[in-house]
């Protein structure tokens, strides 16, 4: 089968060579890779952000990535991408006659915008099939006190109605759906993925080259952006209320840059206001292939993001063994069992946090249960080959020759 992923402002390439990014472009670059490996031959269709991105990159025996341009090559804002969407449609349906695939997966409400654009001009027989997912939906990011898009909204429903098939990674995504009217039949829910051979429980631990851990105290360790709504200043403030623990943040701009970042400046002040400076530490963005040694190195992983759609650091957390402490809200409602892989909370505040984290540091028993739990969970739902097994299935109900075959196995499978 040859398969078009539409992502407009994600960046597969940097995260296929691990470097730090979005989980949108992990999510990308992963299932491309994972289903050329299935036998299809898969192109990445993207924004060109940086000048100096070739216009076309492999990524692997089937996998390529072509960089479309469309408006400035550089990282643009939320509102300025939104002007650029129509000459990114132009670009794709461009692309797309040249190389026209069987099946268009969008994934975004922008690159879905894009792809129904381009299939529209399209003048092939029969016309490629449209797959809809979404990073996030604006009526879940309301509900987590980010602002609100009416106009996004209403784009979003259409693009539901509108595809062949719908895909979500959450549980909480589908219910959304249904609220707006998108019928729970039509949408397969198929979670965000975790790459197992990287991430696992085997492997080198290591706190080098970010503060020694001291032994006496448990190691708590947070990915997470440093700005609004990542939930950092939370974390600060709850170690207060840890004595017996440290903290490693991991996230923000690169270590050296750390200095002349607001944020981080911002999270160091807040650190020495509580009397914990000693006891965190913000690391700066970690390359992926260094993640691992990192939270192999840690007792507990806590989330407190406002709102996590994907839930990939918390997978990758639990991939290698560790309990998860973390905010019930998106992706991570469905990732983590409460009381067996970890513990969900309906509020992620300092006292509420203090109190699960303080739970698990005085229980090592608990906290080797849920380890096990967690590792084993990630390894048997999340992997990405069994994401992109359950995304084929999505994609050759929709061909007409394939039509009777099941939605997602993945629907419901939590």
């Amino acid at each position: 089968m040859k398969i078009a992923l539409v992502s407009e402002h994600t960046r597969p390439l940097a995260a296929h060579k691990g470097e730090p990014t979005c989980g949108g472009s992990v999510h990308v670059s992963a299932l491309a890779r994972q289903l050329a490996r299935l036998g299809h031959r898969v192109t990445v269709y993207t924004r060109r952000g940086d000048a100096d991105l070739p216009d076309r990159a492999r990524m692997g025996r089937g996998a390529a990535v072509a960089h479309l341009t469309a408006g400035p090559p550089r990282r643009l804002t939320e509102s300025e991408s939104a002007e650029h969407t129509g000459a990114f449609a132009t670009a794709l349906s461009e692309a797309l006659a040249d190389d026209t695939p069987e099946v268009v997966h969008a994934i975004g409400w922008t690159s879905g915008l894009a792809a129904l654009s381009a299939v529209r001009r399209s003048d092939a027989e029969p016309a490629p099939r449209v797959v809809q997912s979404f990073h996030s939906l604006n009526s879940a990011e309301q509900r987590a006190g980010l602002p609100r898009r009416t106009d996004r909204v209403r784009l979003e429903a259409a693009l539901a109605g509108r595809a062949d098939a719908v895909v979500v990674t959450s549980a909480e995504q589908r219910f959304e759906l249904a609220r707006m009217g998108v019928p729970r039949s039509s949408v397969g829910v198929i979670p965000f993925g975790v790459d197992t051979e990287h991430f696992s429980v085997e492997g080198a631990a290591a706190s080098s080259p970010w503060r020694r851990r001291r032994d006496e105290r448990v190691r708590i360790v947070s990915v997470t952006r440093l700005g609004a709504g990542g939930g950092a200043d939370a974390l600060v403030e709850t170690m207060a209320r840890v004595p017996e623990a440290e903290l490693v943040i991991a996230g923000g701009p690169a270590r050296e840059d750390l200095a002349i970042d607001p944020d981080a400046r911002r999270l160091e002040l807040l650190a020495k206001e509580h009397g914990v400076d000693d006891r965190v530490t913000l690391s700066g963005a970690v390359d992926r292939k260094e993640l691992p040694r990192l939270l192999r190195s840690a007792d507990l992983f806590v989330s407190a993001a406002d709102y996590d759609p994907y839930g990939g650091a918390v997978l990758e957390a639990m991939a290698c063994g560790l309990p998860v402490v973390a905010r019930a809200a998106g992706g991570v409602t469905d990732a983590v069992l409460d009381g067996t892989t970890g513990l969900l909370l309906r509020y992620a505040r300092p006292d509420a946090l203090g109190r699960a984290l303080r739970q698990l540091a005085a229980d090592s028993t608990a906290r080797t249960a849920f380890s096990i739990a967690a590792a084993d969970r990630a390894a048997s739902r999340y992997t990405w080959q069994r994401v992109a097994t359950e995304t084929e299935r999505v994609y050759r109900r929709t061909l007409p020759r394939e039509g009777d075959l099941p939605l997602a196995a993945g629907d419901d499978a939590h």
